[in-house]
């Protein structure tokens, strides 16, 4: 008699394997799953942060009226983009330095119109006007001496700020006043440069014809005059205020026809995109930071996105929290914590105000 067990079937091995080992696999391998899901996507960060807004006041130099706002709340502006026009109350103390240089130019308009030197008294009066154009000569060579000397003492400056914005250790109101004024220096110094070779060519002219004695229906000078009066007039009549950087105008304190003092806020804009971020480290919450530390930046939106980023600053004493990280975080007002500034990737979208999860590395990491 046989004694050979009967062979079992393939198929119901498998349907043994399927039903009894299979679903302690599937539950193994669903559990690793969600367990890596979950700390990918959906574990609780160390911090909260929110996205750097950089908010600048437009501010006028002079006292006026606007007689043009170019811009609307909420539109999107690029650098160098018309903010207002201001007609000033008084344009001679709105030149500042340049009043002088100003006045000059519209005696040097009134000494283009020269008649005839047929008789002595025009020729007479050719010798007083050269005199006294040769002493505006030589006031204009030391005007300019010290603009250039101002001029050098501004560029230093400019250069200084320059070196300080970059490592954010100056504000962005004292880089735009440094800015301005070294441009200002800047454009005053060309102006007086062409206005004297325009004097020296006046006072040539003259020369020739008090040498000559001849009669002469006008002095032909190298300056446009109609080039020359516009130039006044534009810097006597409307200062123009220009967009500082990209962004939104998120705010306008003054309206069209309102008069405005110096120094006084026209528009707020609000920059457009930034790659920092800033959040607090709260007191008691023993976690190592250091500069330069590489933490994960993740979005609290639907769509999730998450990036790596580098913490750049860090601050040494305790500041009170801003309201809405300290809810988040503590869940509770007025919170104390380090702040610290973090640099996101360019391809981290992300807009300035947004609020985002930071979670730093196991140690082990």
């Amino acid at each position: 008699m046989n004694r050979t067990p009967i062979p079992i079937p393939f198929t119901r091995r498998l349907a043994h394997w399927q039903s009894k080992v299979m679903p302690s696999v599937l539950f193994f391998c669903l559990c690793i799953a969600i367990a890596v899901l979950w700390k990918q996507n959906l574990s609780l960060p160390s911090l909260v942060g929110q996205v750097d807004i950089r908010r600048l006041d437009i501010r006028t130099t002079t006292s006026g009226t606007i007689t043009n706002l170019a811009v609307q709340l909420f539109q999107k502006v690029k650098a160098g983009d018309i903010i207002a026009k201001v007609n000033p109350s008084d344009p001679m103390t709105a030149l500042g330095g340049s009043t002088d240089l100003v006045m000059a130019k519209k005696e040097l308009l009134q000494l283009l119109s020269l008649s005839s030197a047929s008789s002595e008294f025009d020729i007479q009066r050719n010798l007083l006007d050269k005199e006294r154009l040769r002493t505006e000569f030589l006031q204009q060579k030391v005007n300019l001496a010290s603009a250039e000397i101002r001029l050098q003492n501004l560029e230093n400056e400019y250069e200084r700020a320059k070196g300080l914005i970059e490592q954010q250790l100056l504000s962005e109101s004292q880089f735009d006043l440094a800015e301005k004024n070294f441009l200002s220096s800047q454009a005053e110094v060309n102006e007086r440069k062409l206005f004297i070779k325009d004097l020296a060519a006046t006072i040539e002219t003259i020369e020739g014809l008090i040498q000559s004695s001849q009669e002469i229906e006008t002095v032909k000078m190298e300056i446009d005059r109609n080039s020359l009066a516009r130039s006044i007039a534009r810097m006597e009549q409307e200062w123009v205020i220009r967009a500082p950087s990209d962004g939104i105008i998120t705010g306008i304190q003054k309206r069209q026809g309102e008069m405005i003092g110096s120094s006084d806020s026209v528009v707020t804009l609000t920059e457009n995109a930034s790659n920092k971020v800033v959040a607090y480290v709260p007191q008691g919450l023993d976690i190592p930071l250091s500069i330069g530390q590489a933490v994960t930046i993740r979005s609290r939106s639907q769509r999730l996105q998450q990036a790596r980023a580098v913490v750049v600053r860090m601050g040494e004493s305790f500041e009170i929290m801003p309201d809405m990280i300290s809810q988040l975080q503590l869940h509770r007002l007025g919170g104390l914590g380090i702040p610290i500034l973090i640099e996101v990737p360019d391809s981290f979208a992300c807009k300035p105000g947004e609020m985002v999860n930071i979670i730093m590395d196991s140690p082990h990491e």
